[in-house]
């Protein structure tokens, strides 16, 4: 088992597909991760802005760190967006999050509206440069930019390995953190945590009709605790934490550490209903026709990869999602964004966009949920299900309705990063603890989505750190064999044991090695330190 050629760049290899070709829309696992890198590749843009260029995917900054998770992967520059956004930062330590033509409302550039000049947001929240044909933006609505900051900054730091330009940015991170902890729009004092007014999840619009081109925060506007605001901080603060202690501060990392959990037990008291995060917790409650207590909201998916659950609470919001397919019937029905919806919301019917379609970045958190919580076939379910659905369609989308069609409304680079995320975190197993995969763990789990042979290499596309392995599994499943091909300081492997089996011997380059067996509810994984480019075979019954 060893390759005869090695191919620069990220990609994913299987071998043995019966459906592989073009004329089948079956068993998408070869051309899935393709698929994923041309939906951001259809929203990669460069922009003149003065006398920079900047490259966006897309030019909402919020997008942009979600969709960092995959195109870190395969873009060169992933720093000239983010560092307008992090220079222009303003005094009061909220982030710009658009960048936009002055000819787009979103711009912060006045537009008309029945004859008025009218602007989306009031100052300090937008900002103009005469000459400029671009202006930035910050919707007020928003509560979630400054932790999208920490957790997209980290990111650019695990690609580029650049300790100056993190070093640089801390003090910038702190202070919008501050921002997010004391500002009166943004700090609730009774319940110590992130408010914000009454939206569908983490989107920018409320109830009022007027929102989709007033985006302030108007007095008549309710307000309330959303939970995805706060498990996202608590997420950025622990993030901080380990930044800190990269560069040795452990005063200032243990701070965050002890905010993180502070925090925790406020958001657990208030806002977990014992099966997952409810919606909204409403200052002054107004009914919508559901009992938002009950009602899951598509920030659950990202609360379960942001450490701060339980495994018995992360399997919760796991079985609350499945029930909904089970419930309703359709196959993509646990990707639900709302559930259930709101009977008529911002004038948007149950069904319609985020309030309740069925959306391809709920699925890709999911899946990576599934495979950390010993639901590996879950996990791979979920992405032969998507899978196909993009092979039938020719493309991904955003959102489908409840009869899996395209209804559009968003940045599908979104989507198809999360579904990355999913097949390299999740399916191949790869996490970067710290930098350029110098600390790196492998858990390949393609045994979980019936493969018997895959080969993986992830490189950061902008300084060329790369994690490449194969694997391989015998027609009975009682043995694997990996092989590693990228050199780092350190290497974990978990090897999963196929369903139904438990690892029982390891040999690392022909010798008879220690192991310990790993067991997250039922699935079981035989975890060794690897030494450089190791070959390992390891036995099952």
């Amino acid at each position: 088992m060893v390759m005869k050629n090695h191919l620069s760049g990220s990609f994913f290899a299987v071998d043995g597909l019966l459906n592989g070709c073009s004329s089948y829309k079956k068993q998408p696992l070869s051309c899935l991760f393709g698929f994923c890198n041309g939906a951001m590749q259809s929203w990669s843009r460069t922009f003149m802005y003065m006398d920079r260029l900047i490259r966006t995917n897309p030019h909402w900054i919020r997008d942009y760190m979600l969709t960092l998770k995959g195109f870190k992967y395969t873009e060169n520059d992933v720093t000239s967006f983010p560092d307008l956004i992090l220079e222009n930062q303003n005094e009061k330590g909220f982030f710009y999050e658009i960048m936009a033509p002055v000819t787009d409302s979103h711009s912060g550039v006045a537009f008309s509206d029945l004859d008025k000049k009218m602007h989306m947001t009031e100052e300090p929240y937008r900002k103009y440069e005469p000459g400029c044909k671009f202006g930035l933006q910050r919707l007020q609505l928003e509560a979630d930019i400054e932790y999208l900051m920490v957790e997209g900054c980290y990111q650019i730091w695990q690609a580029t390995g650049n300790d100056e330009w993190l070093k640089q940015q801390m003090p910038r991170l702190e202070k919008g953190l501050h921002y997010m902890h004391s500002d009166p729009w943004r700090w609730d004092t009774k319940y110590q945590m992130v408010k914000r007014p009454h939206t569908l999840d983490t989107w920018d619009f409320t109830d009022r009709l007027s929102s989709s081109r007033d985006r302030m925060i108007r007095p008549e506007d309710p307000m309330g605790i959303f939970h995805g605001d706060n498990t996202g901080l608590f997420y950025a603060h622990n993030l901080m934490a380990k930044m800190y202690r990269y560069f040795g501060n452990e005063q200032e990392a243990l701070r965050h550490e002890n905010d993180a959990a502070a925090l925790r037990e406020r958001i657990m008291k208030h806002l977990w209903n014992g099966k997952f995060f409810r919606h909204f917790l409403m200052f002054d409650p107004v009914d919508y026709g559901v009992d938002e207590k009950w009602q899951m909201s598509l920030s659950n998916a990202y609360a379960l990869n942001r450490g701060i659950l339980t495994l018995e609470e992360k399997k919760s919001i796991l079985a609350a999602y499945r029930a909904c397919r089970e419930k309703y019937q359709g196959e993509l029905d646990d990707f639900r964004n709302l559930e259930p919806p709101f009977p008529v919301f911002h004038g948007m019917k149950a069904g319609s966009y985020v309030n309740g379609a069925n959306a391809p970045f709920v699925a890709g958190q999911l899946a990576v949920a599934a495979f950390e919580c010993g639901e590996e076939k879950y996990g791979a379910d979920i992405l032969d299900r998507i899978g196909c659905k993009f092979l039938r369609d020719g493309k991904i989308s955003f959102l489908y309705d409840w009869n899996e069609n395209d209804i559009g409304g968003g940045p599908r680079c979104w989507c198809g990063a999360e579904i990355m995320n999913a097949m390299t975190s999740g399916l191949a197993g790869v996490s970067d603890g710290s930098k350029l995969f110098e600390d790196v763990t492998v858990s390949p789990r393609f045994a979980a989505a019936g493969e018997d042979h895959a080969y993986v290499r992830l490189e950061y596309a902008s300084s060329g750190a790369a994690c490449e392995y194969e694997w391989k599994s015998s027609d009975d499943r009682r043995k694997a064999e990996f092989k590693l091909y990228s050199a780092h300081r350190t290497c974990k492997l978990r090897m999963y044991a196929p369903e139904g089996t438990a690892p029982f011997a390891v040999q690392i380059n022909g010798e008879s090695s220690e192991f310990v067996v790993d067991n997250i509810a039922g699935s079981k994984y035989a975890v060794v330190n690897l030494p450089e480019k190791a070959s390992v075979c390891v036995l099952f019954r």
